[in-house]
């Protein structure tokens, strides 16, 4: 008896989730509801990491220069993830120790929401590089990012970087989205990482 309920139990929560996307409505809410927790762990952690002499930074270095601060990732969806602190919508995050872009900020709150390239929603420019040329192209998220340019050519096996006027040049080989797997009709397959640090470098401005 206890079985079928819970499993009646287990069915109404799965349907009305289904129905409602209940889980994305109250994500946010629950994380801010956990924010002084996840701060106190972000302060923990910390600490360890000093005693372990394996912190890093507090801010990211590109040469000489410092880009950014390193934030705590606290929560990971299937197209997007929350980083502890106040983050200007539009900034770029990258993962500074792999030199990989991984999404932008497009909620600012206690705990600011990144798209990435997962999100149906993510659109941007990007540049394709291949041995001794590259083009320009437009990446379209999803499940399967896809990624199309204007000229006719096969850019399989090319590596594809973020585009941004105001860090390219700073920060070039910091922004790998992926390489090219394939073509799909009129556009190339991006094969991107999906895995994410614990921690991850703010590139702009932090509130």
């Amino acid at each position: 008896m206890k079985r079928a309920v819970l499993f009646l139990l287990f069915l109404s929560v799965f349907f009305l989730n289904e129905t409602f996307n209940v889980s994305e409505k109250f994500r946010a809410f629950f994380y801010r509801m956990s924010y002084p927790f996840l701060k106190l762990r972000e302060s923990a952690v910390g600490i360890a990491l000093r005693l372990k002499n394996e912190i890093y930074p507090g801010d990211v270095y590109v040469g000489l220069e410092s880009v950014g601060n390193l934030f705590f990732v606290t929560g990971r969806g299937e197209d997007c993830f929350y980083i502890l602190g106040e983050v200007r919508e539009g900034t770029l995050v990258i993962d500074p120790m792999e030199k990989r872009f991984l999404g932008v900020v497009v909620a600012k709150g206690p705990l600011s929401k990144v798209e990435t390239v997962f999100s149906d929603n993510f659109v941007g420019r990007v540049r394709i590089k291949g041995p001794s040329a590259s083009v320009v192209g437009i990446l379209r998220g999803g499940s399967v990012p896809k990624v199309s340019t204007i000229e006719d050519i096969d850019v399989t096996g090319w590596k594809v970087f973020f585009e941004d006027e105001k860090w390219n040049v700073i920060l070039k080989d910091y922004l790998f989205v992926g390489s090219i797997a394939g073509r799909d009709g009129e556009y190339f397959l991006l094969d991107a990482e999906r895995k994410l640090p614990d921690r991850v470098a703010i590139i702009g401005v932090v509130e």
